[in-house]
């Protein structure tokens, strides 16, 4: 070592702070004043890493401790290990670490005798930078030393940094998920676009509306530019800047400014232009392209989104609110004011669907689109016009605007439908809120049962809201959810009724028929819930399951001794169109060993209401498998003697209400009339309801066949049925 390397000691210039910010702070901390005086003559004007140093002193740990708990901001420390203690360095370095959670620090070493060095274990523990025996610190080592420790604070305050900003950018994009609309979400790409540009000199967001750029938000020099088309910006640089970047549709960054891509194809051309951030670095640049890819990303969720949201509310077809959309304002309205005077009109028009498949669909889209329009010109504001189904819309609104006439009236002219003339018939039901339910679900559904009668039974008319008639349909909805329940559940059962021969008195038959007693004992009546079933479709299960029942008590009867009787299953016209009766009849025969001609299938006329050729085609295939067919209840349906003639039936069963009524003249000369018309067709015949015996003798003296009912037998379960037929043998 050369006398020119060796620290000299002078006078302590007096100290200088730089005159800006952009320094290195050092602090030393050592007990002999001569280090600090000949430290920082040694790096006197020395500038790092482009930047000057700015040293702070301390002489003591105890003095350290305390400088550092007001200003952490230090970037080196050149610690003594020697000075009030033995110790006092490293105890000083591990308060740093521990207590104080200074991480970047550097920690720089000095120890005036080498057996005071610390161990290594030390050094990697207390993350210490360096270790200098101060014999050996020449100006040139102490500049080499400090160049080291300064670039890795500065690569680990970059790493530190890059971190933060990286968390800032995905906390800033899980925000963005949350914002109602394209507004907020600007507002919020802003705010953080100058937290990450370092509060720059100034900043402006630029939207491309319809071909126009139009400064949305500015800052600090730009501010007065918010509002402002892109064109009317005063300085040519930015402007320059930001057009390059919307028309490249790429990030464009110059020394002293970003202009920062954040549009879409879906969205239209965005940029956030930032001038002037003084703390740019190449971890800044780079999340500032991490910071607008994000930007990016989210925009185009919440386009998305909103573009769901709008097809969740809105109707494609006509542009008016969709059924989920006047659920929510019935709702709120309700909740608003519950004795509010407002009503709900459903509207339906009628014969949508045959016109639909007759002249097609886009004629009746058009349709629809001409009908929302006139709607819309007759009911403004207040009212709330909305498509809530295929050919049904919904007004919403003060009763003194929505009417029985104002409804119709936009139906009274026809529509001009491609050029034809189209006459439109609606129905309607309305119904003031303050009658119906409390949610927007419910009022709709009442209404819409009111609807589904009025157009039964009043089509082409408007129905006020009738409660009865909703608690009636709802009541049979919950009866159909109870019979459902209650046949897997096995709460239903049979009861048979015995036929008896009017001339030998004895058995010949039975019919099967379906009971449902509750798990409470209630007797639920089968006029309540066997039309719901045939309706709904349960009947197809509930029929497959009454013919199996029936074969097996049929086989126990033949068991028993009662060859040559037949049982009597009713077949409902749901059971006879459905395309797996003949599998199902097939299938159910194929698990007994009894002749199908011992089962009797009891159809009504109502089968002639429907397709009447395809349904007496499915009865003549049923009767080449071997069954007998009857019709029940004749005279009181669709009565055809052309369409009687055609069907393969076997046997006219007189309706009860005839019986009942066989002790006046008219009465007695209807069923006379039926008997003699069934002998003139080769047909058996069977008097049901027979409570009297006076009906019987009257039926005996006119030839009938067989008869049932009350005064021979009631309907019985099996263990009743075996003890009638214990006495009556």
């Amino acid at each position: 070592m050369s006398d020119e390397d060796l620290m000299v000691f002078a006078d302590e210039p007096e100290e200088v702070t730089p005159a800006n910010d952009s320094v290195w702070n050092i602090l030393i901390v050592d007990d002999d004043k001569n280090v600090h005086t000949a430290t920082k003559y040694a790096l006197k004007d020395a500038a790092i890493l482009d930047q000057k140093l700015h040293f702070y002193d301390a002489y003591s740990a105890a003095e350290a401790k305390t400088f550092l708990r007001e200003q952490p901001d230090v970037a080196v420390i050149l610690l003594d290990v020697v000075m009030e203690t033995p110790n006092a360095g490293l105890d000083l370095v591990a308060f740093i670490r521990q207590e104080l959670g200074l991480e970047d620090v550097r920690i720089v070493l000095r120890t005036g005798e080498p057996n005071q060095a610390p161990e290594m274990a030390v050094i990697r523990d207390y993350d210490i930078n360096d270790y200098k025996l101060k014999s050996e610190v020449t100006q040139k080592n102490l500049y080499a030393c400090l160049t080291a420790a300064l670039r890795c604070y500065e690569q680990i305050k970059t790493i530190k940094e890059g971190k933060e900003a990286l968390n800032s950018v995905l906390a800033m994009g899980r925000t963005l998920l949350s914002c109602a609309n394209e507004t907020e979400f600007h507002d919020i790409v802003f705010d953080n676009a100058l937290k990450l540009g370092h509060s720059p000199a100034g900043a402006m967001l630029v939207v491309d509306e319809n071909n126009e750029r139009e400064v949305t938000h500015a800052s600090g020099s730009f501010e007065n530019n918010a509002g402002l088309l892109l064109d009317s910006v005063n300085d040519e640089a930015a402007k320059a800047h930001i057009n390059r970047c919307m028309t490249s549709q790429r990030n464009a960054m110059t020394e002293d400014a970003f202009a920062l891509y954040l549009g879409s194809e879906t969205r239209g051309a965005r940029c956030c232009y930032i001038h002037g951030d003084k703390q740019r670095n190449e971890v800044t640049e780079g999340m500032m392209a991490v910071f607008a890819r994000n930007c990016i990303i989210s925009g185009d969720n919440i386009f998305f989104v909103e573009r769901l949201k709008n097809h969740a509310y809105c109707d494609a077809l006509t542009g008016l609110p969709n059924r989920n959309a006047l659920e929510q304002a019935i709702t709120e309205m309700q909740s608003a004011n519950p004795d509010n005077k407002q009503v709900l009109a459903i509207i339906d028009i009628d014969g949508f669907a045959e016109l639909n498949v007759a002249l097609g669909q886009s004629y009746g889209d058009l349709l629809l689109q001409v009908a929302a329009d006139r709607l819309k010109n007759r009911f403004r504001a207040p009212c709330f016009l909305a498509r809530i189904s295929s050919n049904g819309f919904a007004l919403l609104g003060p009763e003194t605007h929505i009417t029985p006439e104002y409804i119709v009236t936009p139906f009274s002219d026809p529509f001009e439908i491609a050029g034809e003339p189209q006459l439109l018939g609606v129905t309607s039901a309305i119904a003031p809120l303050s009658e119906v339910g409390a949610t927007g679900g419910d009022v709709i559904k009442d209404v819409s049962i009111v609807l589904k009668q009025a157009k039964k039974h009043h089509r082409g008319h408007v129905v006020r809201f009738d409660r009865a008639v909703v608690d009636g349909a709802r009541n049979r909805l919950d009866i159909l959810k109870r019979l459902r329940e209650a046949f897997d559940q096995q709460e239903l059962f049979l009861v048979f009724q015995p036929k008896l021969s009017l001339q030998s008195g004895r058995i010949v038959g039975l019919e099967a028929l379906l009971r449902w007693r509750t798990k409470q004992g209630e007797f639920i009546s089968p006029a309540d819930f066997i039309p719901l079933a045939e309706q709904s479709g349960l009947i197809i299960r509930l029929g497959e399951w009454v013919l199996r029942n029936a074969i097996e008590q049929l086989i126990a009867l033949r068991d028993k001794g009662y060859k040559d009787v037949h049982m009597a299953v009713n077949l409902s016209v749901a059971q006879l169109q459905h395309p797996d009766i003949l599998h199902m009849l097939t299938r159910v025969m194929g698990e007994f060993d009894v002749p199908s001609h011992f089962i009797e299938l009891e159809i009504t006329e109502s089968i002639a209401m429907g397709d009447i050729v395809g349904n007496i085609a499915t009865l003549n295939r049923i009767k080449s498998m071997g069954f007998k067919l009857a019709m029940d209840d004749f005279g009181t349906g669709f009565s055809s003697l052309n369409y009687l003639q055609q069907m393969p039936i076997d046997c006219l069963k007189i309706d009860r209400a005839f019986v009942q009524t066989s002790n006046s003249k008219s009465g007695s000369e209807i069923v006379e009339m039926i008997i003699q018309l069934s002998k003139t067709l080769g047909l058996k015949v069977v008097a049901e309801g027979v409570e009297e015996l006076e009906q019987a003798e009257l039926l005996k003296s006119l030839q009938c066949d067989e008869v049932q009912g009350f005064y021979f037998a009631r309907p019985m379960p099996q263990k009743d049925l075996y003890d009638w037929l214990d006495k009556h043998q």
